[in-house]
């Protein structure tokens, strides 16, 4: 049996896989959490958040993104640069 619940670790919150044994007892959760937020009520706002855009996908399946064929965007024009110093390469 697995459920999720909210683990803090440290000032986060995380929502986690938790696995249970035969006897209901924590055995395993996942190693990190499919969710982090500041709060739980953080946690609740994000997860209503992936709800309403998972209900636009519903009711429009056009919105599926296909991996590996987005096509990424600057962040901003290369005047406003100097203002916004962050490079997209950098990303992971």
């Amino acid at each position: 049996m697995w459920n999720y619940r909210v683990i803090k670790k440290g000032e986060e919150y995380g929502l986690y896989e938790v696995f249970y044994n035969d006897d209901g007892e924590i055995s395993a959760h996942s190693e990190k959490p499919d969710l982090v937020g500041e709060s739980v009520e953080d946690l609740m706002s994000s997860l209503a958040l992936m709800q309403e855009d998972l209900q636009r996908t519903i009711d429009d399946p056009e919105r599926i993104l296909e991996h590996g064929k987005i096509k990424f965007h600057p962040f901003c024009k290369d005047e406003d640069r100097e203002v916004y110093p962050f490079d997209q390469n950098d990303l992971p």
